[in-house]
């Protein structure tokens, strides 16, 4: 028994030493010291990433229906299910397309559902990035009432 517990506790000693040593060389090395870099480059660095990676917010997708334009302040706005209005900008930089076609501001329309990217401003203001899509929604296709549910998953 006394030679099993020896065994044991060696093993557990072989095991724990190593792995300690690891650790000991990774906090004895010095981190390295940043290079001196001039001023100007980090300006340079940050134009040349992408958006997402120099710190900008996310652009995130948007499906809507426009209420009511603003065609003077190229805005329009979207009431939520709780009457909150929603107010969309379109910049100089928005891009308008429909489809695979070029579109203006004024080619939209109260009523239509609008499709692209946004970025959040204000819980209630969006500027507008791109819109891909806009026109009459179709209608959503009803089913039979004699229909089941699908079963849910649990």
């Amino acid at each position: 028994m006394k030679q099993i517990l020896s065994i044991l506790t060696l093993g557990a000693f072989a095991f724990v030493l190593p792995v300690s040593g690891i650790a000991a060389e990774k906090k004895a090395k010095p981190a390295p010291a940043p290079a001196a870099a001039p001023a100007a480059a980090p300006a340079a660095d940050s134009a040349k990433k992408p958006a997402a990676e120099a710190g900008a917010p996310k652009a995130i997708p948007m499906y809507t229906r426009v209420d009511s334009i603003d065609a003077k302040a190229k805005t329009f706005t979207n009431k939520k299910k709780d009457g909150t209005d929603v107010k969309l900008m379109v910049t100089a930089a928005t891009t308008i397309m429909n489809g695979e076609a070029a579109a203006k501001f004024e080619d939209i329309k109260v009523g239509d559902t609008i499709s692209g990217l946004r970025m959040k401003k204000s819980p209630t203001e969006y500027e507008i990035v791109k819109i891909t899509k806009f026109g009459i929604a179709p209608p959503k296709e009803k089913k039979p009432e004699g229909e089941a549910k699908p079963a849910e998953k649990k």
